[in-house]
């Protein structure tokens, strides 16, 4: 049985005009993108710092969302998340291991009902997963900055472009059934914007291109997947955005939908050539 669609967002305010919302859209990407690279680059701690303020946010914005919003049901993610970062850190693998299997046990038991624990335990691993991945990139002391800016510009690139040529070229449906307004033009557009800001990223860096631009649009796929997952729950619940957080995007998970994979898939790539040093095993290709 279909959903109606509910909107977060206050339903006293009158529509926008096309061109307001798009201006609002651009304004809101780049007031949050250039504060995330900029504490990104600032130092570590200062990235670990707003990694744990976005969890906390979207751990609300999660409860709220999946309707399991109770004090406990955001309590325990949130400290699960909080204290698998300190592992990370401190490379306490067994602390990381033992958190999560205790966050999963209390979230079965705060919850009582086991459709409320599944999306309590989903979202600790939709949440945590992608920052443990970040964090764990920008470890590297001489390229997890590169690392973090080359991921979020990946994803910015993918979802500008295949916003623009969607609504240009328009065409086919990509998923009507998930998300109605994307088109495979559009896709495709992000791949290939993807696979330039490889080029781009590689030549700035004097790093070989011809691999990294190869990552760069699997990144890309990776990110429109994570973009339909996230659109898949809202419709679930019948909600349009996540939160109404960022002005033009909704929540922080509308807005980092994208991002969430794409980072677990660059921390696995990273983790598979060279764990020691993350940020290098992602970018540093040899032919």
């Amino acid at each position: 049985m279909s959903k109606e669609i509910k909107n977060n967002t206050s339903p006293e305010k009158p529509p926008s005009s096309p061109f307001q919302a798009l201006t609002t859209r651009l304004i809101s990407a780049a007031i949050l993108g250039t504060l995330t690279l900029y504490f990104s680059y600032l130092s570590f701690e200062s990235f670990v710092a707003i990694c744990i303020l976005a969890g906390a946010l979207m751990v609300w914005e999660w409860g709220k969302l999946t309707n399991n919003d109770s004090a406990l049901a955001v309590i325990i993610p949130g400290f699960a998340i909080g204290i698998s970062i300190i592992a990370i850190m401190t490379h306490e693998i067994p602390l990381l291991i033992s958190t999560l299997c205790a966050a999963v046990f209390l979230s079965l038991w705060a919850t009582h009902y086991w459709w409320r624990a599944k999306w309590a335990i989903l979202g600790l691993l939709y949440i945590g997963l992608p920052l443990l991945s970040l964090i764990y990139l920008r470890q590297d002391e001489d390229y997890g900055f590169y690392a973090i800016a080359y991921i979020f510009l990946i994803v910015w690139g993918t979802d500008t472009a295949a916003y623009f040529v969607g609504s240009t070229v328009g065409g086919k449906k990509l998923a009507p059934h998930i998300s109605p307004n994307k088109t495979w033009s559009g896709s495709f557009g992000g791949l290939f914007a993807a696979f330039i800001i490889s080029l781009m990223f590689s030549l700035s860096l004097a790093i070989n291109p011809i691999i990294l631009a190869f990552v760069g649009v699997c990144l890309s796929a990776i990110s429109q997947i994570g973009d339909l997952s996230e659109s898949a729950v809202k419709r679930h619940f019948g909600v349009k955005d996540s939160g109404a957080l960022i002005p033009g995007h909704g929540g922080l998970l509308d807005r980092l939908d994208g991002v969430i994979f794409a980072s677990i898939a660059a921390g696995l790539i990273a983790l598979s050539r060279a764990s020691e040093t993350p940020g290098k095993a992602l970018l540093i290709w040899t032919p």
